[in-house]
């Protein structure tokens, strides 16, 4: 009886110092994990802070930057490009100026060359008038004044006497004078190889050597002084030269 009971006793007291045990292992666990918590809580809260005091600093250094004045070096470096682009622009709009002047001038200088330049227009010396002996292009003719043979350079008109006489062509006239035997003559330059000549005039002529003409403006009246045809009824002798070789008159106005 004695016996049980002891061993009853002793199994107690084993249980209990498992027990015993068993709650010391988990009071050193949870102390463990408590100091582990709260070593690991201090470090992320000190980290926690050390970040926002950064971010904090950042921010101020941020600020400042944002709201201090600009360093004066690009401001000089913005206001110089405004400037050069200012005389930039004063250049363009001095050249674009001087242009446009050249162009006016240059319009103006042909305007003027274009005014300056004659406008040939071909009309007949006279208003009335027939053929009365026609250009012999070379050949020999018989001349009813003279009898000879000879050639014929120009044209005969037959016209009423003191008929006004015109000027067949624009130009300018470079020789007033009394011939021997054509009388009365005035020539034309034309300025384009072209030379017209009015034989057998009266004295009274319209123009003067070096005036300029224009086509159809009366330069004088038709006579009787061109004794080379003096057996010829009343008329006109008009010889027209082309680069200097006689040419037939009546091409030009016929």
């Amino acid at each position: 009886m004695k016996n049980q009971t002891e061993k009853k006793g002793g199994a107690r007291s084993r249980f209990r110092g498992f027990y015993t045990a068993l709650g010391c292992s988990l009071a050193m666990i949870g102390a463990a994990c408590y100091f582990a918590y709260h070593q690991t809580s201090t470090t992320l809260e000190e980290n926690l802070n050390s970040l926002t005091e950064q971010m904090a600093v950042t921010e101020t250094e941020n600020f400042v930057l944002m709201t201090s004045e600009p360093d004066p070096a690009p401001a000089v470096g913005v206001q110089t490009d405004v400037v050069m682009e200012t005389e930039t622009e004063v250049v363009t709009e001095a050249e674009t100026e001087t242009h446009t002047e050249a162009e006016t001038e240059s319009e103006t200088t042909e305007s003027e060359t274009e005014s300056e330049t004659p406008v040939h227009q071909l009309v007949p010396p006279l208003t009335d008038y027939r053929v009365l002996q026609e250009f012999s292009d070379g050949e020999l003719v018989k001349s009813e004044t003279t009898g000879t043979w000879q050639t014929h350079n120009g044209v005969d008109l037959a016209c009423a006497a003191d008929a006004e006489v015109y000027a067949i062509d624009v130009g300018t006239v470079t020789e007033v004078t009394k011939d021997a035997l054509w009388g009365y003559t005035i020539t034309i330059d034309h300025d384009n190889g072209v030379e017209s000549r009015y034989c057998g005039l009266d004295g009274s002529v319209d123009v003067r050597e070096g005036d300029k003409v224009q086509s159809g403006q009366k330069i004088g009246k038709v006579g009787d002084t061109a004794d080379v045809e003096s057996a010829l009824e009343t008329h006109l002798h008009l010889e027209v030269k082309l680069s200097g070789a006689y040419v037939d008159p009546m091409v030009y106005f016929a």
